[in-house]
């Protein structure tokens, strides 16, 4: 999510998610939500949502209980900045071939769209910043779209079957956890996260990390960005 100065922009991001949460409530198409936070080096998550089979089992899974949004993080000032990366690579190695030594040094550059989003979701939800991606944020909110409480579970396969296997069971867990969910308790936003709390913290992956957060997204906004997805139904 990027401003007109191709800049990330934290308000718009945070208007939209709360925008977005806030209206698949109103419409029933969600009774909880869940962010799948992942970065570059992370590419089996990459290659699983980025596989159509694989996103829409995952799609289908969160049913009308769970809005999962993850970051596209296929945005072009990444490629630039690897394509970058590998000249200035190249480079050294052309200058220090007659010496017969090549060497790695950092490259300092301004971090992507996607590296400022990571932060700015840990900074949202208060998540300790040393905690490593990828993982999961289960989240709620009231009606007027401030966070009420989350919790994280890490992602740590890394073949791809496993991983999305993983990925697979954590969202089977929260959305089985409220099958026997009344319509007549729809409203009882806190209660519903218990159970899916409870569900995905007895589920077969477990590295589970509990956190209740006070935070706001901020005034509800019809605001629509590229840069966030979430899988949905028509």
């Amino acid at each position: 999510m990027v401003n007109d100065n191709g800049k990330f922009d934290a308000d718009n991001f945070r208007d939209y998610l709360a925008q977005t949460c806030g209206q698949r409530r109103a419409e029933g198409r969600a009774l909880a939500y869940a962010f799948i936070v992942y970065d570059f080096d992370n590419h089996t998550i990459t290659d699983i949502l980025g596989q159509k089979n694989y996103w829409s089992a995952l799609d289908k899974g969160s049913g009308k209980v769970l809005s999962i949004f993850y970051i596209d993080s296929r945005d072009s000032y990444y490629e630039e900045r690897q394509k970058q990366i590998h000249q200035d690579a190249l480079r050294r190695v052309r200058s220090s071939s007659s010496k017969m030594l090549s060497y790695l040094t950092p490259v300092a550059m301004e971090p992507t769209p996607t590296d400022n989003a990571i932060g700015l979701i840990k900074s949202t939800f208060e998540i300790d910043k040393n905690i490593k991606t990828p993982f999961v944020i289960f989240f709620q909110i009231d009606n007027n779209g401030d966070i009420t409480d989350s919790f994280i579970v890490g992602l740590k396969q890394d073949r791809l079957e496993d991983a999305f296997l993983e990925l697979k069971n954590h969202i089977r867990n929260a959305v089985e956890s409220l099958n026997d969910l009344l319509p007549e308790n729809y409203g009882n936003h806190q209660e519903i996260f218990t159970l899916i709390k409870q569900g995905v913290e007895g589920g077969k992956f477990n590295d589970f990390v509990s956190k209740v957060v006070k935070s706001k997204l901020g005034a509800i906004e019809t605001i629509v960005f590229s840069f966030v997805n979430a899988f949905c139904k028509n």
